[in-house]
């Protein structure tokens, strides 16, 4: 296990933004993370833990500490059941999962990031998320003791788990699938690749930077007579931040190189040397115009490294 000093983060987020890791460890097993873990305490080091680097946005002074970059790659096909780690790419596993005949992944196509970082947010599309196949979870509790729980107990809800609550790391998950039509759930996955290559941007991004509007979060019949289609979202009962972000004529607003996309409103986009302060101010930017124009008071899905 070798700690490394001054990293520089940006080239480990798909946001291509972020200044240097004070301490930086890349961990391929638990013996690693273990030893890493050791090495922070003993030295008196906070740490943070660092997936596929999606969905984060890092500071432009980086960060202090130790950073510790999880790349257990395990994965373990029995039957239905898939045992995988923290660092597996989500992507991978759908495909892998296809070509051994299982499905119920399908939600995960075009998600960027890892195992780890989809469960820890609970990531999905389509209402359905990882909270779906999730069985068991083996983690490192705050004592770096190995611990399990069952998927029913890690508190899952919309972009949401224990794991957001408490300081534990994510070691191995076993997932539930099924043995379906592969063929068909193959073709759902290239149709929704397609649509988001057709509706998503292709500059550096961090992915969604807001959760959707949960219809209980809002006074919907308030947002009727401002020309809110409320109904039109009433499938799963959330609007979705990019429209009314759109709504609120936000669609290529710059403050430096972060815009927001000209595609998709609730992305972020790095059109060449964008800070993290640019993008913050940004966010901030956003969530007044929202907020004075919808009484909508948007909530970050990105996590904030700054």
């Amino acid at each position: 296990m070798n700690i490394q000093e001054k990293v520089l983060l940006k080239d480990y987020t798909t946001f291509k933004i972020g200044g240097p890791a004070e301490y930086f460890a890349d961990v391929k097993n638990v013996g690693d993370l273990q030893e890493a873990l050791q090495w922070a305490k003993e030295n008196d080091q906070p740490v943070r833990i660092l997936g596929g680097g999606s969905n984060m946005l890092i500071s432009d002074d980086g960060l202090k500490g130790l950073l510790i970059k999880l790349s257990i790659d395990k994965l373990e096909f029995d039957d239905f059941r898939v045992t995988v780690g923290p660092g597996v790419v989500l992507s991978y596993l759908l495909n892998k999962s296809l070509e051994n005949n299982l499905t119920g992944l399908e939600f995960a196509a075009g998600i960027p990031g890892t195992v780890g970082g989809a469960t820890r947010g609970n990531a999905g599309t389509y209402g359905v998320a990882m909270d779906s196949v999730v069985k068991k979870i083996k983690y490192l509790d705050a004592k770096h003791e190995v611990k399990e729980m069952t998927g029913k107990e890690a508190k899952f809800a919309y972009r949401h788990s224990i794991f957001k609550e408490q300081a534990w790391i994510i070691l191995e998950l076993i997932l539930d699938l099924q043995k379906g039509d592969v063929k068909e759930s193959q073709k759902l996955v290239k149709e929704r690749l397609k649509y988001r290559q057709d509706t998503q941007p292709n500059l550096p991004s961090a992915g969604c930077i807001f959760k959707n509007i949960r219809f209980e979060e809002v006074d919907l019949e308030d947002l009727k007579t401002k020309n809110i289609e409320v109904d039109k979202f009433d499938k799963f009962k959330k609007i979705p931040a990019a429209y009314i972000i759109e709504k609120a004529g936000l669609k290529g607003h710059s403050i430096g190189d972060a815009q927001v996309s000209e595609v998709h409103a609730n992305y972020i986009v790095n059109k060449g040397e964008a800070t993290a302060e640019q993008v913050i101010m940004l966010i901030s930017f956003i969530k007044q115009q929202v907020r004075d124009k919808y009484g909508v008071q948007l909530r970050e899905e990105v996590q904030l490294l700054v």
